[in-house]
């Protein structure tokens, strides 16, 4: 008798531990992870809500519409992208799953928070429900220049505001029409191009030259005498089984750090590279963040520094001139452009502003916050003066503004399977940084087609800024 009330007791408090588990899992859902279930593209009741709610608006930076609800004969809600392609990688799509914007603030522009409430008082005021509407960071008169210069070339432009983190422009092609997605939706996914990959968060790209960038921190770290240490360069240098040659196998003669980063000397780098070796040069790729999170509200991928301890020589200097196996998003690339430019420190990109709530009341302001520190003020302050001599007496000459300092670094990727790819990366004004750039063309034709579109694009950015100050 005994032992069967103590197998009772057993059992009871073993259903009473299985309810309280499965209370704070409810709970856990209820409270924590009702964003996630709202947002989630297999959600099917998802579907319904969509028919049913007049889904919260997709607004720019100027108050422009970009995405907007209808309202069809039978009562339903059909989505409106009012500028269709030029801002298909922002707002995404909301139809086969939701991408974009669309997809990170669903649980706002849905409203689905006080759902159960609303349709109480719906239905008995025959009032429609309404979700918040989403102002995003991005300027469309900026958006649209960037689209427009690049054209049908594949590719991405990326424009921050570097003290901020602040996303002014974010540009990709190939595109899409969101109006189309779901009538067009077997083509799209097999598409030989990818038009519904966001290149600019989501291609990974050799970053070529512009990677001398962080071995240009490397040497100033641990090249004891980088200030007056020279190489000479004759257009080719052998490191193992590994030959490097410069552009065009030109001979740079005698350099020096800006020198080598102006002319782009690969033998400088790769030499320098040997002589501190792939442990601290590993050590710099992660202190800049190249495999650090970007908490970024759109889909990325993460950045590859794919270089270990032990790499041969070879796997070394191609590393330390972008030619090795380390890939990054064009969004990176933009990011630390941007730290150069804020003194060192990387902040979290962002592009959703805030919220416009359907009371007419505005909140949930982004706070822009620090991702990283990738190096000293001292040292930012040593590459943005080389920087302006890539622009001013280098192979950035095409980004040249008049009457603007522009700091910038070229980069020619080598691509396995096409024409090599085309980047450039800076900011400016140089000594008050106003807006960083990142511009990839994917298998560029001609050398450095990146750099003309760049200081296009900065001379615009500059010119929204001043107007809308």
């Amino acid at each position: 008798m005994n032992n069967m009330k103590r197998s009772i007791r057993r059992i009871f408090w073993l259903l009473v531990l299985c309810f309280f588990l499965l209370l704070g899992y409810m709970g856990k859902l209820v409270l924590m992870d009702r964003v996630a279930i709202s947002t989630n593209s297999y959600n099917t009741r998802l579907r319904y809500v969509d028919n049913t709610i007049r889904r919260g608006d997709i607004i720019d930076i100027d108050g422009e519409v970009l995405a907007t609800s209808v309202l069809q004969n039978d009562g339903t809600y059909v989505r409106k992208y009012l500028r269709s392609r030029m801002a298909a990688h922002i707002t995404g799509y909301s139809s086969v799953g939701k991408t974009g914007v669309e997809a990170a603030e669903n649980f706002e522009m849905m409203k689905l928070h006080n759902e159960f409430l609303q349709r109480v008082m719906s239905i008995a005021t025959g009032k429609e429900l309404v979700g918040n509407s989403v102002v995003v960071t991005v300027d469309m008169d900026i958006q649209t220049v960037a689209g427009n210069l690049l054209g049908n070339a594949k590719g991405a432009v990326v424009v921050v505001e570097p003290s901020t983190g602040r996303i002014l422009a974010l540009q990709a092609y190939p595109d899409f029409d969101p109006n189309t997605v779901s009538a067009n939706w077997e083509n799209l996914k097999d598409a030989e191009n990818s038009p519904l990959v966001n290149r600019a968060t989501q291609g990974l790209y050799p970053p070529g030259s512009t990677f001398k960038l962080v071995s240009s921190l490397a040497v100033m770290e641990n090249i004891q005498d980088w200030q007056s240490r020279t190489y000479e360069c004759t257009g080719r240098a052998s490191f193992e089984n590994k030959v490097i040659h410069c552009y065009n196998k030109k001979a740079h003669g005698t350099v020096d750090l800006k020198q080598a980063l102006t002319v782009s000397c690969n033998g400088y780098f790769a030499q320098m590279a040997t002589e501190f070796g792939a442990s601290k040069l590993g050590e710099v790729m992660k202190r800049v963040g190249i495999e650090t999170p970007l908490g970024f509200e759109l889909a990325y991928s993460k950045n590859k520094i794919g270089l270990n301890p032990n790499a041969t020589q070879s796997e070394l200097v191609e590393t330390a001139i972008g030619q090795g196996q380390t890939a990054v998003t064009p969004l990176y690339m933009a990011m630390l452009a941007a730290a150069i430019a804020n003194e060192g420190i990387m902040m979290q990109p962002y592009i959703v502003d805030h919220i416009q709530y359907t009371n007419g009341k505005v909140g949930k302001y982004t706070v822009p916050k620090k991702l990283t520190k990738i190096c000293t003020t001292a040292e930012a302050t040593a590459l943005k003066d080389m920087m302006v001599s890539v622009v001013e007496n280098g192979t950035g000459s095409a980004a040249s503004i008049k009457g603007v300092t522009v700091a910038g670094k070229t980069g020619t990727a080598e691509n396995a399977t096409g024409n090599d790819h085309s980047w450039f990366v800076g900011f400016a004004p140089a000594e008050d940084p106003k807006v960083a750039v990142a511009v990839l063309i994917e298998n560029s034709n001609a050398y450095g087609s990146a750099t003309p579109i760049a200081g296009k694009v900065i001379q615009e950015a500059l010119k929204q800024m001043e107007n809308k100050e």
